[in-house]
């Protein structure tokens, strides 16, 4: 299923660096072209025109290092994988590194660990958590990877799965009982629920916890910034930049696996 989203306005091609179109900035420093959504909250949102987030900083702190000029290229999320997948745009943040993504795109080291989630409706008492979807709906945004990881905890198919475009929608979807669940990221759906007041809750474990890393195109200009950047972000773990960021918005280190993950 694919509704379009309206809640969001489309902003595809804002560029919000005021950097020319060319590869190299007046400055002479190398331009990045960095996608972003901004309705992302809590990785990337507008605040009064000020493109703030977790990943958003993260990223900003990869620029400072690798002494790169961020490009932010604005639009929905389908827009933005739109730009990945025919290089408008050099990368995207809080994009989970998995084999399938992997055939078309090389990707840094990870610079955080995304766990999914269950989001209901705050009136709904009777789901719990995985154990209770069986034979329930769930929808998950398009584009995103949280489908494929329930699939990973659904190996009898017995949650039938819906897509919709948009989080707004997604969420209005679970609010008005059209669909059963939502699952996203679980900092995203905790985010949203407290920035935007959705009538939803988050209910059960994480599961499925998958390195979020930056991926690159196969070719020789991704190549060359995915060298620089992952040298960036190896040595803004050793002086504890991803940590400080990380604990900043989320009061925990999501730079490192989880305790059961490491050596996985």
């Amino acid at each position: 299923m694919k509704l379009l989203h309206t809640g969001v306005i489309l902003l595809a091609g804002l560029i919000l660096s005021g950097c020319d179109k060319t590869d190299t900035a007046a400055s002479g420093q190398e331009v990045i072209r960095v996608g972003a959504t901004p309705e992302g909250y809590p990785h990337n949102f507008l605040d009064h025109g000020q493109l703030k987030g977790f990943s958003v900083d993260i990223i900003t702190a990869i620029a400072q290092k690798a002494n790169l000029k961020i490009e932010w290229v604005m639009s929905d999320w389908v827009g933005v994988l739109g730009s990945l997948q025919t290089g408008k745009i050099d990368t995207v943040g809080n994009f989970a590194d998995t084999p399938e993504r992997r055939k078309q795109y090389d990707f840094t080291t990870p610079y955080y660990y995304s766990a999914a989630q269950l989001a209901v409706s705050k009136d709904n008492y009777n789901i719990h958590g995985l154990a209770d979807m069986k034979g329930k709906t769930v929808a998950a945004e398009l584009g995103s990877n949280y489908a494929n990881v329930l699939k990973e905890f659904d190996p009898q198919n017995q949650i039938k799965l819906v897509t919709f475009e948009g989080m707004d929608v997604v969420a209005n979807a679970v609010a008005q009982g059209k669909v059963d669940a939502f699952v996203s990221g679980q900092v995203i759906l905790l985010g949203q629920i407290k920035q935007k007041g959705l009538p939803l809750k988050v209910v059960g474990e994480p599961f499925g916890v998958k390195p979020a890393a930056l991926p690159f195109r196969k070719d020789a200009r991704g190549e060359e910034l995915r060298k620089k950047v992952d040298q960036a972000i190896q040595q803004l773990r050793a002086d504890g930049t991803l940590k400080k960021i990380s604990e900043k918005w989320f009061d925990t280190d999501l730079s490192q696996p989880p305790a059961s993950h490491q050596g996985a």
